[in-house]
């Protein structure tokens, strides 16, 4: 899961080095579009980095150890993505709220969402590039996360273990409480 992460973040690096490197070449007489000229405008504070890599691996670990858990549940390759639709929407949740990100990132709204384990790797990085997020949040955001990871990754090993033991029997639903406790 880490491997894969890394390799994630390998691959963000690359895409931002062949934008930057397609701005750079195309220079500022051949006619650049002005969103590309915005985007060269960009500066990404340094201390902002790490904060970045940091949810990046966060959220990587959630919804590898979320998906692990759709996996254990699911009976076939079908069933599959349409629980992870659980997942996925809330994830993307804050994009639909860009415009208010961008006009009051302190508001309730932008706050709760960086704040919620499954959204905060999204609403937090938007917050952090626009305004100065108050350190406590960061922290209580963080904190959420890791235990959002830590249940989820516990919850895929037990249900897998107990997929496992039942030898390819599905979990029921209302057998899955039983299930956990022991």
């Amino acid at each position: 899961i880490l491997a894969m992460g890394v390799l994630g973040l390998l691959q963000m690096a690359f895409w931002v080095a062949g934008i930057i490197l397609a701005i750079q070449i195309a220079g500022s007489g051949a006619g650049q579009i002005e969103f590309l000229a915005s985007i060269a405008n960009i500066r990404l504070p340094a201390e902002l980095v790490p904060l970045l890599a940091i949810y990046f691996v966060l959220a990587y670990l959630l919804f590898a150890a979320l998906y692990g858990i759709v996996g254990a549940l699911s009976n076939s390759m079908r069933e599959g993505p349409q629980y992870a639709v659980i997942f996925t929407i809330p994830a993307v949740f804050p994009l639909y709220f860009i415009n208010l990100f961008a006009t009051a990132p302190d508001g309730t709204i932008p706050t709760l969402l960086s704040l919620f384990p499954l959204t905060a790797p999204i609403a937090m990085v938007q917050r952090l590039a626009i305004s100065a997020v108050p350190t406590e949040q960061i922290i209580l955001s963080l904190v959420l996360l890791v235990a959002a990871c830590i249940g989820a990754l516990w919850l895929a090993g037990r249900l897998f273990r107990m997929q496992t033991l039942l030898a390819g029997q599905m979990i029921k639903l209302k057998e899955l409480p039983m299930l956990l406790r022991g």
